[in-house]
């Protein structure tokens, strides 16, 4: 039980402390507690201890955090909370029913962390759940929704994220309730919730921010994911109204590369998404500091018009997603969700611009700048972005784009290269190159060349980048199943990997259990593949095959799972096949029990075909999307 008496001195001294401090300068002003109502203008920005830390978390480490903020720079940046989530609560409540702080990781309870984060001029969240118990099994909220809040606001807190874990009954009516519990204490402390009961379709916003997927893992596929969960739900959020929430931040945490990491705060920065990091502040290298404190790219998510980005269009592997800002500029992403370099383009027409003499294309992670009539371009490394600030009337230099049309390149077969004017192109060492003209090369990589990826360098005066080209596997030959071949890409749209020849299975976290058969309505597939939308797969045929013959829609077995419950919608999906970057079969929103969608698919010179699938937007619950057959005719 925590000592009230000790912890009302330990406050007294740690304000006076801080009085002393703000004096000499050493911090900033503590943060008085905002009478406005709490909706945010704007995403909250800050720091969660979840995804770096999970129960291994005390109040030292919070603490060291706090004073990392402030040191890194990250504060005066626009990060303002430091929030700490499941694990800080004690094993029951105290004796006066109120929930106290674990004794062993947060002996001086957490009205004392609190100060010492306002001292520094931050601000302080806190996690509970609707239910009894937390996701971790520690005391939560279910049944004393005025008591909590009213010793949160005693506490001092600013922020509480509250989870769905130990929950019965309706997500908006709970939510709802808690609401009105933070709302009488007369403190304004931000709200944000689960994706349960799927919040961006509620008739009023009761929370600031709401999850729009599942929790994010530091892995490439689960930020796909989650990124393309908030494709068409930018209606639903945005100043007045609150905020959609893709999940928190996995820049640092060592599991994706920094291109990857750029291209993750690029998207979310789009999408107005709350910037919540997950990293250890105390021991971030400077390319993850250079990207979390890039304050351009701050800009765009804290944008004073507050309206959300969307994605504009998609190929399956070239996206553009675009915001309007303040004062009549647009921020765009050319999005890479590709295996190799590509370059992507749209126009100032295309993104919404009204017609200009000249555009102003800054990147926002390079610096470099310069004017356009009005294409927009860059060649975007696998997995990467480019984030471009568009301003029209502008006038300057005249941007350049330094890119090349090269994508797979057979073992030992003389493929033609083009680059843009003015570059020149170097192979990998062992491979053979000629110049044809200019801006034409003919590359060949060796026969015993490894599959996979190889970067070819481009260079125009100071200007040089990488362009990843992939040495594809052999295409298939004969015929048989397409799920049995090596795949170019294989991205989940869950945390366990997508079944061959078989359904996802009935238990979604269950890591080593085998899959059942495929089925679809009421047919059985011997081949092809259980995903879990939104998920994408990509094959590469060499233009040598002729037809593919594939059936999609939801595995049956969705229909006997009681998880996730009434609330939330499950087993939805919409399947897309992309031929060469062009749909070639789209199912539209199927649902858990319907019959399979069939094609036979025409894919004569098709080089790669792309299987995509999304979860439909109502929130990737259980969405076992399959794809039946996936039969190939390659004999030539």
């Amino acid at each position: 039980m925590v000592n009230h008496v000790a912890v009302t001195r330990y406050r007294i001294l740690t304000l006076l402390a801080a009085a002393l401090l703000t004096a000499t300068g050493l911090v900033a002003p503590i943060a008085q507690a905002n009478p406005a109502p709490a909706r945010l203008a704007t995403p909250p920005m800050g720091w969660n201890h979840w995804n770096k830390f999970r129960c291994q978390i005390d109040e030292g480490i919070v603490r060291e955090i706090a004073d990392a903020m402030v040191s890194t720079g990250l504060r005066d940046a626009g990060y303002q909370y430091v929030n700490v989530d499941d694990c800080w609560q004690a094993a029951a409540r105290d004796a006066d029913g109120r929930l106290a702080s674990d004794p062993v990781t947060f002996p001086s309870g957490m009205a004392a962390l609190a100060d010492y984060v306002h001292a520094r001029g931050l601000k302080f969240g806190i996690y509970t759940a609707v239910g009894e118990k937390s996701c971790e099994g520690r005391p939560a909220s279910g049944g004393h929704y005025a008591e909590d809040a009213a010793t949160f606001a005693d506490w001092g807190v600013d922020y509480v994220k509250l989870d769905w874990c130990g929950a019965t009954g309706d997500p908006h009516a709970l939510t709802s309730e808690f609401r009105a519990s933070l709302d009488s204490t007369g403190r304004s402390m931000a709200l944000g919730v689960s994706r349960h009961g799927s919040p961006w379709l509620w008739p009023d916003r009761p929370a600031d921010l709401w999850r729009t997927s599942a929790d994010i893992d530091d892995e490439w596929h689960s930020m796909l994911r989650n990124a393309e969960e908030e494709a068409g739900l930018s209606g639903a959020a945005g100043a007045g109204k609150g905020w959609n929430d893709p999940d928190m931040l996995q820049i640092g945490n060592g599991k994706m590369s920094p291109v990857e990491y750029r291209a993750h705060f690029s998207l979310w920065a789009v999408l107005a998404a709350p910037l919540l990091m997950g990293n250890d502040l105390r021991q971030m290298d400077p390319e993850t500091l250079s990207i979390l404190a890039n304050r351009e790219v701050i800009a765009v998510d804290q944008d004073p018009l507050g309206v959300p980005g969307e994605r504009l269009r998609t190929n399956g592997g070239e996206e553009v997603w675009t915001r309007p800002l303040a004062g009549g500029d647009v921020a765009v992403v050319l999005f890479n969700r590709g295996p190799h370099s590509t370059e992507i383009r749209t126009s100032a027409h295309e993104i919404g611009l009204r017609p200009a003499h000249g555009y102003r294309l800054r990147d926002l992670w390079t610096g470099q700048e310069g004017t356009t009539p009005g294409s927009i371009s860059a060649d975007v490394p696998p997995h990467g972005a480019a984030l471009f600030r568009v301003t029209p009337n502008a006038h300057g230099p005249a941007w350049q784009t330094l890119s090349a049309e090269a994508d797979y390149l057979e073992p030992g077969r003389p493929t033609t290269v083009r680059v843009s004017r003015g570059a020149s192109l170097d192979a990998p060492e062992g491979w053979q190159m000629r110049r044809l003209s200019p801006s034409r090369y003919e590359v060949t990589a060796p026969a015993d060349a490894p599959t996979g990826p190889a970067a070819l360098k481009l260079s125009a005066g100071r200007q040089q980048i990488e362009h990843v080209v992939v040495v594809p596997p052999a295409p298939p030959r004969g015929a048989g199943a397409l799920s049995n071949h090596p795949r170019l890409e294989t991205d989940n749209g869950w945390y366990l990997p997508m079944k061959i020849n078989q359904s996802f299975g009935p238990d979604d976290f269950c890591g080593d259990c085998p899959g059942g058969p495929l089925t679809i309505g009421a047919k059985t597939f011997e081949t092809g593949l259980g995903t879990y939308a939104s998920a994408q797969v990509s094959y590469y045929l060499g233009a040598s095959c002729r037809s593919v013959d594939l059936a999609a829609g939801i595995d049956r077995e969705v229909l006997a799972m009681n998880w996730p419950g009434a609330h939330n919608v499950k087993g939805t999906a919409k399947f897309v096949v992309y031929a060469d970057g062009k749909p070639i079969f789209e199912t539209g929103l199927l649902k858990a029990g319907e019959p399979a969608k069939h094609a036979k698919l025409d894919t004569r010179g098709v080089r790669e075909l792309k299987l995509v699938n999304h979860s439909g937007g109502d929130g990737n619950f259980a969405d076992h999307a399959d794809w039946g057959g996936l039969q190939f005719d390659c004999r030539t």
